[in-house]
């Protein structure tokens, strides 16, 4: 399209007024220049949501939560979600040849056979069915390992699209020759992706601007590598700042973050030091290791077996909070097994929580924690069972029943699922959307909220 041909910024009022609500909800960010690209947008989720007119639409939106369905719609409308298999052929050279080599070396080194990856942004599911089909080509031995592959999205129909793994030719032009035996022609254009690479991958709703992540209960901490491209390049500055210092915490150290070639400037993305690969730079956590500048190889990396514990905060004392630790009594176990768990201490961080069960059976935050631990490191019966025993110590733990739900859906029991989310929406709706459910993660009652409800919307 030429120079002459571009739609005219626009300086209409209640234009520039949508494109601050947009920014302000979604931290999406539409310049006067991208107007015709929003009118688009809006004009296609208004017909989604039934409502004649983009005036009309815009009135219905602002009455609306910002978690809310309606606005993960509208973000799905605003941002583009083509995609396709092994996409940047550049970056998968890395992964497969040099990062995750590396980070499987380190893993069998220290005797710990667990990876946890992540997706954010995952579309219709391409990229993490992608790494899914890396690691099984790269692990002879997978049974073994405790694999967690994440793919999260903010719309809801891209994450529709990626359970049912069925894909047109062109999302396949870019498929290596030894992934082609993972799909299979279901006729009429159509290639399906294996239920064995497809059951490797767990897909769920999350919004990349909320603050419901890095979080146990969500399941998106101690991540050694996050795939997140061409999403921060939609968001404002702000939100991208936001955005990246969540992503910089839900990493281990030494993990792996890869954006966009042009997403992240060197302020932006800093601390995260920057690794050269033929065609492709990588952003990698600070680490008491080091990298090899001349081949852009890593050097091993701390284990992750068993962190070094953080000293108690040197602080002033502070009145006692309900429900917290007496006044200089230092961090709770629940508060230390979460910290271990943070930086991908499972092993520390199940010692903690049982410790802070033998000194209470009733205590629902241990066993809330250890079972997303136990779902974090592939025990997922196990993991069930000690969310039930959250829920027993504590009925109205709405964290708790939503932590079922998940892995319940994820384990095919979608009727046991959808009951477990129903009841996490009616605990949750009844609180404030502000208030915080588990302490420093940044996960509040509102949040959660819309996170069940999208769970519900993809089994209805």
């Amino acid at each position: 399209m030429t120079a002459a041909s571009e739609p005219e910024a626009t300086t209409d009022p209640l234009a520039v007024d949508t494109a601050r609500l947009v920014a302000e909800r979604l931290g999406l960010d539409f310049p006067a220049r991208r107007s015709a690209d929003l009118e688009r947008g809006l004009a296609r989720a208004a017909r989604a949501e039934g409502i004649r007119g983009v005036d009309e639409y815009v009135s219905w939106l602002r009455r609306q939560p910002t978690e809310s369905t309606g606005w993960h719609r509208l973000a799905g409308e605003l941002t583009v979600g083509e995609s396709y298999f092994f996409r940047d052929r550049a970056i998968h050279d890395a992964l497969e040849r040099h990062v995750l080599p590396g980070l499987i070396a380190e893993r069998r080194e220290a005797g710990v056979l667990r990876l946890r990856v992540w997706s954010a942004g995952c579309s219709t599911g391409e990229e993490p069915y992608s790494l899914a089909m890396l690691l099984d080509r790269l692990l002879p031995d997978r049974e073994r390992w405790q694999l967690t592959i994440l793919g999260t999205d903010i719309d809801p129909q891209a994450l529709a699209a990626a359970r049912r793994g069925v894909y047109r030719p062109w999302a396949l032009r870019e498929l290596p020759g030894w992934a082609r035996r993972h799909f299979t022609s279901s006729g009429a254009d159509r290639y399906e992706l294996s239920v064995g690479i497809r059951g490797m991958v767990t897909l769920a709703p999350l919004n990349l601007v909320s603050t419901g992540y890095p979080s146990a209960v969500t399941g998106t901490g101690a991540m050694d590598l996050i795939m997140c491209r061409n999403v921060l390049m939609y968001l404002t500055r702000t939100a991208q700042r936001a955005a990246v210092e969540r992503l910089q915490r839900a990493l281990v150290a030494g993990g792996w973050l890869v954006v966009g070639a042009a997403e992240g400037s060197p302020e932006l993305l800093r601390p995260l030091a920057p690794v050269l690969f033929p065609d492709a730079i990588l952003r990698r956590k600070p680490t008491a290791g080091a990298i090899d500048v001349r081949t852009g190889a890593p050097l091993p990396v701390p284990r992750a077996a068993a962190p070094v514990e953080p000293a108690a905060p040197r602080r002033a004392p502070a009145p006692r909070a309900a429900g917290g630790p007496a006044q200089g009594a230092g961090p709770t176990p629940v508060q230390r097994a979460r910290a271990a768990a943070d930086r991908g201490g499972l092993e520390r961080a199940s010692e903690l929580c049982r410790a802070a069960l033998e000194q209470d059976r009733l205590d629902p935050e241990a066993h809330l924690l250890l079972a997303a631990i136990r779902r974090e490191r592939g025990e997922s019966d196990a993991a069930v069972e000690g969310a039930r025993a959250a829920i027993y110590a504590a009925p109205d733990h709405a964290p708790a029943h939503f932590l079922l739900g998940s892995i319940l859906l994820q384990q095919g029991s979608t009727q046991l699922g959808r009951q477990s989310m129903e009841t996490a929406v009616t605990l949750l709706s009844s609180l404030p959307p502000d208030e915080p459910l588990a302490p420093g993660d940044g996960l509040t009652a509102g949040v959660l909220l819309a996170t069940a409800r999208a769970h519900l919307a993809l089994v209805s």
